[in-house]
């Protein structure tokens, strides 16, 4: 049992590494994406050849699990292509003193 533990823990920690690769490589795709250069048309060029070669595999008999990272792949690739909305401000400032005429 403790063997099982032992892979269990060890399975899980790999997830969560892979996990955050996963939330850092979002952030630079985003990232250059959002740059407005020469990168960023490129970048975006990238992404939309892996949703059609992602979308040529998904007509392939695949297995369940490859079935799903596929769909999981198709997903990311196509929340990165839409448009990013605009980033709300952290906090505002009130102006609510009085002012010197």
């Amino acid at each position: 049992m403790q063997n099982l533990n032992a892979i269990v823990s060890k399975l899980n920690d790999r997830l969560l590494r892979l996990e955050g690769e996963l939330f850092v490589l979002r952030s630079i795709a985003r990232a250059s994406l959002t740059a407005g250069d020469e990168a960023a048309g490129r970048t975006r060029q990238l992404l939309e050849g892996a949703k059609l070669a992602l979308s040529d595999e998904a007509e392939r008999p695949l297995d369940r699990a490859t079935t799903k990272y596929v769909a999981a792949a198709m997903a990311m690739v196509d929340e990165l292509l839409e448009q990013p909305r605009e980033a709300a401000p952290l906090f505002r400032v009130i102006d609510g003193g009085k002012r010197d005429e």
